[in-house]
């Protein structure tokens, strides 16, 4: 038996390992360690996912692409709290999901000014006017752009997202004006630069 293995084994029969004790093992590529971090997590990272995009087999890829990259970056990882870090990245890969593969109508308005017969770049404007919205709304405080994605990728009503975030419908209607006022004015100076508008 190894140090690593002797050290795991050290813990009574009746107790888990603690998360820092986990990822020191990680760090010295204990496969038991992930697999131990892997189931459990593995629920609480799903029902994070599935909150944003409400489709099984996208939110099971997420969760496990998000536990095999910790394994990944075993040596190098840096977290101070597991729970907390891995469901911040199921939440980025889940917005980066939104954002990037489902229908988006509102990204559509912007192709439709963007692929403008009068614009002869137009793949490469489209290309780069999403990228620049995806920022955008990446760079939205944590609550707003909640509110945004729920209700324009999911289209929900003000009501079931203010039912969803536990707040008033006022607040949700009042976080989203003040979030199309910040696209609409960001949009437009990216038409106006693009010689669009």
């Amino acid at each position: 038996m190894n140090a690593k293995q002797l050290q795991l084994s050290t813990n009574p029969p009746d107790v888990q390992p603690s998360d820092e004790h986990l990822l020191f093992l990680l760090r010295n590529d204990d496969a038991g360690a992930f697999d131990t971090i892997y189931k459990r997590y593995w629920q609480l990272l799903f029902n994070t996912a599935y909150k944003n995009l409400n489709n099984l087999e996208q939110c099971k890829e997420i969760v496990h692409d998000v536990l095999v990259d910790i394994w990944e970056r075993r040596r190098t990882l840096e977290v101070g709290h597991l729970p907390a870090y891995l469901k911040t990245a199921v939440r980025f890969r889940s917005i980066n999901f939104i954002l990037r593969r489902q229908q988006q109508p509102f990204l559509e308005l912007i192709d439709n000014a963007i692929n403008s017969p009068y614009s002869a770049e137009s793949p490469l404007l489209t290309k780069e006017a999403h990228k620049l919205i995806e920022t955008y709304v990446r760079l939205l405080p944590e609550k707003r752009r909640d509110i945004f994605i729920l209700s324009f990728f999911r289209q929900l009503s003000t009501r079931e997202i203010a039912a969803e975030m536990n707040v008033s419908q006022k607040t949700v209607q009042n976080q989203l004006g003040t979030t199309l006022r910040y696209l609409r004015k960001k949009i437009s100076h990216l038409l106006f630069c693009c010689g669009i508008l």
